[in-house]
C-alpha cells in the first residue's frame, strides 16, 4: 500500500507557521516579484467569496476587502518542505517528494512498524504541524491514493482496499488522470468525461487510439496500476555545499548583493573538499525585510570554477530586480565535480561526437534530472500501425 501525504495550498498553509492568526481568514497568494499582479492562489474561505485563480489582485480587493495577500516565500516553504521529507523519512526509507505540497510513502513491509494503514495514517498525520492541514490517502497505488487525499477532511485520512479502487475511482473526472494535457483533452471532446466511462472501454481500442499514454490512462482509470504506480522513488542524496552571509545592513543596491554571493563564493570554495572543483548548479536565496525572500536556480552551461563562478553570476543576474531590501543571501553549489581536463583531438583526428552536442545534452540533464532530447529508433518497421514502427529512445553522448 502506498499513502500519499497532501497538503493543499502549500504556500498559504506555510504562512500559517508563522502567522497563525491568519487561519480562517480569506487569503490570496500574491505574484513573485516582478510578475503580473494576478492572484496565484486562493484558500477555500477566499473561494467561498468568489475569488479565483488567475484574478487580478485588484479585482480580488474590490469583491472581498478585507482580503490578506501573502507574499510568495520560497526559501521558507522550500525550509518546510525538508522538515516534512525528514519527519516522513523517520516512518518509512521509502518517501517520494512529488511537488511542494504533496509527496507518497511506501507502507510495504511496514506493519510491524507503523500498524495497519489506519493507524499508519494517524501516525503521519501526527508527525505534521497541524497549521498545514495535512491529509492522507491510502490505495495500492499513487494515483489511487493521491485521489483519495483529495477526497480527505483535513487533519484526516481516506483509506480504499484493493478490491475497492475502480469502484472508489469510476465517478471521478477523467482530467484527473497524470496524462499529457492533449490527451486529457481528446478524452474530454470524445465524451469520456469519466473514469468509470474510460474504464468501460476495451484496453485494445484504448491503446490503439492514444497509444501508450491511453494503455496507461485505462490501467488507472480501471483500478490497475503500472509500475510507475506502485513504484516509490526517494529522493537522492545530492552533495551540497551551502553558505549563508549575512550583510552588515539591508540594503536593495545590486552591488551589495554580488559582494554578499562573491562572500558566499569565497567561503564555499575555501574548503577543503572544493579543491580543484567545479559546479553546474547554483541556488541563489535572499532573505528580504519583512520576513519575504526571493530564489533563483541557475544552471551553468559548462562546469564553472571559483574563479569564473562570480562573474558568471553577475552576467546571468544582470537585469535583476530586488523586491525588497536584503538582509541575507544563501548559496547552494550542487552538480560538484572534478574539474575537468580536455583533451585536444589530435591533427587529422575527428571527434565521434561534436563537444557542443555532448555539452549541451549534459547541461539539459542537469537542469531538468534527464535528458529531454530522444532518437528515433526502428522498432517494427512491418506494423500497420505507425506508432508501432518507430520508438523514441532517449539519447545519452
Amino acid at each position: 500500500m502506498i499513502a500519499c501525504v497532501l497538503i493543499p495550498h502549500f504556500p498559504l498553509r506555510v504562512a500559517m507557521l508563522d502567522t497563525p492568526q491568519l487561519d480562517g481568514l480569506p487569503l490570496v497568494l500574491g505574484p513573485v516579484p516582478g510578475g503580473r499582479p494576478l492572484v496565484g492562489d486562493v484558500s477555500p474561505e477566499a473561494t467561498e467569496r468568489g475569488i479565483r485563480t488567475g484574478m487580478t489582485l485588484r479585482e480580488a480587493m474590490a469583491m472581498v476587502p478585507e482580503v490578506v495577500v501573502i507574499d510568495p516565500n520560497p526559501a521558507r516553504e522550500a525550509d518546510v518542505s525538508g522538515a516534512i521529507l525528514a519527519g516522513l523519512a523517520e516512518l518509512s526509507p521509502l518517501v517520494e517528494p512529488d511537488r511542494p505540497g504533496r509527496c507518497y510513502v511506501d507502507l510495504t513491509g511496514s506493519v510491524r512498524q507503523l500498524g495497519v494503514p489506519a493507524r499508519a495514517a494517524e501516525r503521519i498525520i501526527a508527525a505534521l504541524p497541524v497549521a498545514l492541514r495535512p491529509r492522507v490517502g491510502i490505495a495500492p497505488g499513487k494515483f489511487a491514493a493521491w485521489v483519495a487525499a483529495r477526497k480527505a477532511a483535513p487533519g484526516q485520512s481516506r483509506i480504499v482496499p484493493p478490491g475497492e479502487v475502480a469502484a472508489f475511482l469510476a465517478g471521478e473526472p477523467s482530467t484527473a488522470l497524470p496524462v499529457p494535457p492533449d490527451v486529457g483533452d481528446l478524452l474530454i471532446r470524445l465524451g469520456l468525461k469519466s473514469l468509470g466511462q474510460l474504464a468501460g472501454l476495451a484496453p485494445g481500442a484504448v491503446a490503439a487510439r492514444f497509444g501508450p499514454d491511453g494503455r496507461r490512462a485505462w490501467l488507472l482509470a480501471s483500478g490497475q496500476s503500472d509500475l510507475a504506480d506502485t513504484t516509490i522513488r526517494p529522493r537522492e542524496p545530492v552533495l551540497t555545499i551551502t553558505e549563508q552571509v549575512e550583510l552588515p545592513a539591508p540594503s536593495t543596491g545590486r552591488e551589495m548583493l554580488f559582494l554578499g554571493i562573491d562572500e558566499g563564493i569565497a567561503r564555499a570554495f575555501g574548503r577543503p573538499d572544493m579543491r580543484d572543483r567545479h559546479v553546474r548548479q547554483v541556488g541563489l536565496s535572499a532573505g528580504i525585510e519583512d520576513g519575504r525572500s526571493w530564489d533563483r536556480l541557475l544552471t551553468m552551461k559548462e562546469p564553472t570554477g571559483y574563479e569564473r563562478l562570480g562573474e558568471v553570476l553577475r552576467q546571468r543576474l544582470g537585469d535583476l530586480a530586488l523586491p525588497g531590501a536584503v538582509e541575507r543571501i544563501t548559496l547552494s553549489l550542487t552538480g560538484i565535480i572534478t574539474a575537468p581536463a580536455r583533451q585536444e583531438a589530435l591533427p587529422g583526428v575527428r571527434r565521434r561526437r561534436p563537444r557542443p552536442l555532448v555539452e549541451a545534452v549534459q547541461h539539459l540533464k542537469q537542469r531538468y534530472g534527464a535528458s529531454p532530447i530522444y532518437r528515433i529508433a526502428e522498432v517494427e518497421p512491418w506494423s500497420r500501425i505507425p506508432e508501432r514502427r518507430h520508438a523514441l529512445i532517449s539519447y545519452e553522448p
